[in-house]
């Protein structure tokens, strides 16, 4: 049983591998010719160009990885069913559902420490790729100026580049229900705490105005990171662990963050999604070869896994639309596809194999 295991990691892990590779290359050869168009503008060279899409190679893989798990699968199980090896290992005492039981082990051990291993790497990677290109296009993230206010100051800033540096700040300090000073600096960082420079603090009460190179101002008294990172990084390029802390902030706060709540629900489950799409894709394996044409059961395989993706993001859009909270809204896509997977199974292979 242990090398029968084995032999099919192997399998497994070989047709992952050439899946994942090929869609990688697709995915970053796509991106590299959509921003040709950028280069030349303002700062933005070829190094800037080839620098963003390597930036990018742990978000894509994160993106691909859970279709490429399908295509691997199809690809390296569908060659084992071809060759009758599957025959084989029935004979030794090992059925049809007991395959697909390791064959589910082995996709959520996969998926797992993919998930795990890239969530830890790619949002950083992703955020100084934006960054990155903000920078050398000289270009904001938003069009919009954003406002912040708390109970002790009001903060504007004209110009977002990323979560972690802005432009043209101007910030509002209040005492006692009036207005004690006014600092406006061209540029902040954020690195454990807000570095603005070319600052000018006005002192409404002396009137008088004092210019700094450099001023230091703790994240407590600024805008919040979580508002930053919430609004203005891409969903998909924000952690398992920042996503959970925005929601918590949110929640705090009373303010509505569903959608950021069906991100991170879609990143925790994504192991079990991944399980899902391939035990969807395998009935069409594990049919008698005579039956159809085996390439055309593996293409319908690999189009019912990626239908689960599309399917299930419309269904939590319309789950949070008549108002169902952002767990149940992704649980009930998986549920649905899980009985469809079983309908399948029971349609495709329990008829006409045993088991």
């Amino acid at each position: 049983m242990r090398k029968i295991l084995i032999y099919m990691l192997k399998k497994y892990l070989i047709g992952f591998a050439l899946a994942i590779t090929v869609l990688l290359g697709i995915n970053l050869l796509l991106i590299f010719i959509a921003e040709l168009k950028n280069v030349g503008s303002q700062e933005y060279t070829i190094s800037v160009l080839f620098n963003y899409v390597i930036y990018l190679i742990p978000q894509n893989i994160q993106d691909i990885f859970p279709y490429a798990l399908l295509i691997g699968s199809m690809i390296s199980f569908g060659s084992m069913a071809y060759h009758s090896e599957f025959v084989a290992i029935n004979s030794h005492g090992v059925g049809i559902k007991k395959i697909i039981y390791i064959i589910i082990i082995q996709t959520f051990i996969i998926s797992s420490l993919l998930t795990i291993t890239i969530n830890s790497i790619a949002p950083k990677y992703s955020n100084e790729a934006q960054t990155l290109k903000n920078l050398s296009l000289n270009k904001a993230l938003s069009d919009k100026n954003l406002w912040f206010r708390s109970s002790n100051y009001i903060v504007n800033v004209n110009k977002v580049i990323t979560d972690k540096r802005l432009e043209d700040i101007i910030i509002y300090n209040i005492q006692d229900g009036s207005l004690s000073s006014v600092i406006s600096a061209e540029k902040g960082s954020y690195n454990n705490q807000w570095n603005l420079s070319n600052v000018k603090i006005h002192n409404t009460s002396l009137n008088e105005i004092l210019i700094e190179e450099s001023y230091v101002l703790g994240s407590d008294n600024f805008i919040p990171s979580e508002i930053l990172k919430s609004q203005f990084n891409k969903k998909r390029y924000i952690s398992i662990q920042d996503l959970y802390q925005n929601i918590n902030y949110h929640d705090k706060a009373g303010i509505p963050y569903e959608n950021h709540k069906v991100v991170f629900w879609k990143k925790v489950l994504l192991p079990i999604s991944c399980c899902i799409i391939v035990f969807i894709g395998l009935p069409y394996l594990f049919t008698r070869m005579r039956s159809t044409n085996q390439s055309q059961r593996l293409i319908f395989g690999v189009l019912f896994g990626i239908t689960y993706f599309v399917l299930t993001s419309i269904i939590t859009n319309l789950s949070l639309i008549i108002g169902i909270p952002a767990l149940p809204s992704v649980l009930i896509s998986m549920v649905l596809f899980i009985a469809i997977g079983v309908y399948l199974f029971n349609l495709l292979v329990k008829k006409e194999i045993p088991i």
